[in-house]
């Protein structure tokens, strides 16, 4: 039970620091193996090869979709429930996820599988990337109820108090990976298959400890239940309410991720593609240690909320938006200062595609300061059970402040107008985040309420 009471006893800045390390060191390492991957691939199999890798891309975010509208979801829910003192019902949500994970997980293999080319072909796929993106996503496919079990239930081990143990799982999960790449590919020499397997046996063996935590481990909170493995309706409403928000984020990213993969075929042919694959490798290196603060602060909000001690809840917020603006200026400082280096990791000497990756980096990061003011004002709407402004900041950022610019800037920018779209998506998203915390704020209690007078705000 300590773990819990740290939520709304111990300082603000040590709990932060407590939840936020562990999430971050996580983050950064998952982030790290999928570096790792496009290393291997574009240094071991050379441009091509990433280009086709790549090319995966909308394929995999669609998935992580589905992953976080219960994942997410059930990780804000059961912040809320323990801090209302309903640990029954906490635990119902995480049987529920399960399940959910598991039908929709055999779900989108029998899909993917049946139209894997077709889906290829719409995401921009040519005749020399599609044997790359096809061998990679065959073999991925069929085990994605694993890969939404070892991702998507890291946070509610989080949320029930047990930050370090989901770093731990997060990190063996990504050494794992990194160990078997190399052995795959250069050993056994296996190529884009390799890197694909490597990283189905790191997902088996993360989601079968997952559940072993909730069942057997020694230091969990809560307690997986079979009886609980089963669709409850109310809670999945209730969870994917919460989780609707980077779930279509995430669909509308794949959506946009169409579209900027054509134009960049367009505009820059398969190098155009590989260079992205670089690009997008660097920005996760920014973008994960920012996400490691969202996913340490959730559940410290959403638990404070749920208690209703909003001096907390605005002390958090504050701490979460520091820590992610400083983390985006040292990463944009090291961009403008490594851009060359960091993109000719990917690359086994191209001059052409360092060239290109380093002009795009540049571009494509520019604004990365104000994306981290846009994720924390995300988070804290999801955290708070407020679901429709999360939506609203996360689909405007990947809809309507991305697809204007891409359909605008190309004709007369060429392939730097593809690079300023994204970047000029954060700059608005940013603002936009700023405009609705600001009211936000201004409704919260500062102070706790006691327990007699605890009604929440309106949700709306």
């Amino acid at each position: 039970m300590s773990q819990i009471t740290d939520f709304e006893e111990m300082p603000v800045t040590r709990v932060m620091l407590k939840y936020s390390i562990p999430a971050v060191v996580a983050a950064s390492v998952q982030a790290l193996y999928n570096i790792v991957d496009r290393i291997y691939i574009g240094k071991g199999l050379g441009t091509e090869a990433l280009a086709g890798v790549t090319l995966t891309f909308p394929v995999f975010i669609l998935s992580i979709a589905i992953g976080v509208l219960f994942g997410m979801g059930s990780s804000a829910v059961i912040s809320l429930k323990l801090g209302e003192k309903k640990k029954d019902e906490a635990e119902e949500v995480i049987g529920t996820t399960l399940f959910l994970f598991f039908i929709l997980g055999c779900s989108v293999a029998v899909l993917g599988i049946f139209f894997l080319e077709p889906i290829l072909r719409l995401v921009g796929a040519t005749e020399v990337t599609m044997p790359y993106a096809k061998s990679y996503l065959s073999i991925f496919l069929p085990f994605m109820a694993t890969d939404f079990m070892a991702m998507g239930m890291n946070g509610t081990i989080r949320s029930e108090g047990n930050p370090q143990l989901a770093m731990i799982i997060s990190v063996g999960g990504a050494l794992i990976n990194i160990i078997l790449d190399p052995l795959f590919l250069f050993v056994f020499h296996w190529g884009v298959a390799g890197v694909a397997w490597a990283t189905v046996l790191a997902r088996i063996i993360t989601a079968a400890v997952v559940i072993l935590h909730f069942t057997l481990g020694k230091s969990r909170y809560l307690t997986f239940h079979r009886k609980d493995f089963r669709m409850n309706f109310p809670l999945a409403r209730k969870m994917a309410s919460i989780g609707m928000a980077p779930a279509l984020f995430n669909l509308a990213t794949t959506f946009a991720a169409v579209f900027s993969n054509r134009a960049l075929v367009k505009y820059g042919g398969d190098l155009a593609m590989g260079a992205l694959g670089a690009i997008m490798s660097i920005f996760m290196i920014i973008q994960t240690p920012i996400r490691g603060v969202q996913m340490g602060s959730q559940p410290l909000i959403g638990y404070n909320y749920g208690a209703r001690l909003y001096h907390r809840v605005r002390q958090i917020l504050h701490r979460a938006y520091l820590s992610g603006v400083i983390i985006a200026l040292i990463g944009l400082g090291g961009v403008f200062l490594f851009g060359g280096n960091l993109v000719s990791l990917f690359s086994r000497g191209d001059a052409a595609l360092i060239a290109m990756g380093r002009r795009g980096l540049n571009l494509y990061l520019a604004f990365i300061p104000l994306m981290a003011v846009q994720m924390i004002s995300v988070t804290y709407f999801q955290s708070v059970g407020k679901p429709l402004r999360a939506i609203i900041l996360n689909m405007a950022q990947s809809t309507v402040f991305f697809l204007i610019p891409l359909w605008i800037l190309p004709p007369c920018l060429g392939l730097d107008g593809i690079w300023w779209a994204t970047s000029l998506s954060h700059l608005l998203g940013g603002f936009t985040g700023i405009a609705y915390i600001i009211p936000e704020m201004r409704k919260l209690p500062r102070e706790a309420i006691p327990p007699v007078q605890r009604t929440p705000p309106s949700p709306y």
